[in-house]
């Protein structure tokens, strides 16, 4: 017994002792330290990276406006472009001129700054046919940060005050808020623009090596294989439609819709909001409460607040199903027909 509790001694004497606490503190020290260090080296590196020079304020929108002096002005997103043929739109009105601006992916902020920089300096109170999807109207930050920021500065000759605080999160969103300004101090993404080749070109030389017995036009079609639709994880659409619209109070102050309104009463400029008709609802998939809900409580505020005229398109049956091309759009061979008919069927729009 003496000999076993001796062997168990020595076992103890001979496994390695636990680092001091001293020890331990010093260590996470030293990594809180480097990092710290990285951090603000990455910081550094970045700051002194050349900002990205400013987009050339575009002022062809202005010109025309000024040239045409329309009575109309049918303003929007690809949903306006893929909808109207100009030329049909002006021949089915006869004497009235009209202006078609279908700004590929854009939303309200552009449209905000197309109201403030095209169409008041023109002197001319065209009525203005804002034409929108879902819940695009309340959705400030759509399409406006990042690359995308390039076509605000297109639209404006300078930053503009109301758009950049617009832009910036919510003070109900406290950490995307922390994200924010973190982005202003330490500007990370100056650095990853230029690094985002490697990553490119790394692909490229795996794609070399995968298909290495491939000529170049067989590699592609290889890889536009591999990322066929149909090979990637399908939507659930259950998923989908549990989406929860918001509530319109808590969205409408943060988004562009009161500065909208608030310049087109000043200036005298007639207002009307046009909801699109979706693939969804050509399809006959009903709403949801939340949306329905959503879009009452965003009528009732463009009517009452806004002085505007709103339509909302979701059960215009005349818009078929058969009309529709890549996802909401029209197909382009419909277009000057749908132009016709929605003259025709929509006519109270252009008294």
């Amino acid at each position: 017994m003496a000999q076993k509790d001796q062997e168990k001694g020595s076992l103890r004497d001979a496994a390695p002792s636990p680092p001091s606490r001293r020890a331990s503190t010093l260590r996470l020290g030293l990594f809180l330290g480097l990092a710290l260090l990285s951090l603000l080296a990455m910081t550094a590196l970045s700051r002194t990276l050349p900002v990205r020079g400013r987009a050339r304020f575009d002022s062809s929108l202005l010109a025309q406006i000024k040239s045409v002096r329309p009575a109309f002005v049918l303003l929007g997103n690809s949903m306006v472009g893929t909808r109207f043929d100009e030329a049909t739109l002006r021949s089915a009105l006869r004497t009235r001129r009209v202006v078609v601006f279908g700004i590929s992916a854009s939303k309200s902020a552009e449209w905000y700054l197309v109201l403030k920089n095209m169409i008041v300096p023109s002197k001319q109170h065209p009525r203005l046919v804002l034409f929108y999807r879902d819940e695009e109207l309340t959705q400030p930050r759509k399409h406006a940060l990042g690359a995308a920021h390039a076509s605000l500065e297109r639209l404006s000759p300078e930053d503009d005050p109301i758009v950049e605080k617009k832009l910036a999160p919510s003070l109900a969103k406290p950490m995307a808020r922390l994200a924010w300004y973190r982005d202003q101090v330490m500007p990370f993404q100056r650095f990853l623009a230029k690094t985002d080749p490697l990553p490119d070109a790394a692909a490229a030389l795996f794609s070399r090596a995968l298909w290495a017995d491939a000529t170049p036009r067989a590699r592609r079609a290889q890889i536009n294989d591999l990322f066929e639709l149909s090979n990637l994880r399908p939507a659930d659409a259950a998923q989908e439609r549990a989406y929860q619209s918001p509530r319109f109070a808590d969205v409408v102050d943060p988004s562009f819709l009161p500065d909208i309104c608030g310049l087109a009463k000043e200036h005298e400029i007639p207002l009307t909001f046009v909801k699109v008709r979706t693939r969804d609802a050509a399809s006959g998939v009903p709403e949801t409460p939340s949306e329905r809900r959503y879009i009452a409580d965003m009528a009732r505020y463009l009517r009452e607040s806004c002085s505007a005229e709103y339509y909302d398109m979701h059960d215009e049956a005349w818009e078929s199903i058969d009309l529709y091309g890549n996802g909401d759009h029209i197909a382009g061979r419909f277009k000057r027909a749908y132009t016709l008919s929605f003259v025709e069927h929509m006519g109270q729009i252009f008294h």
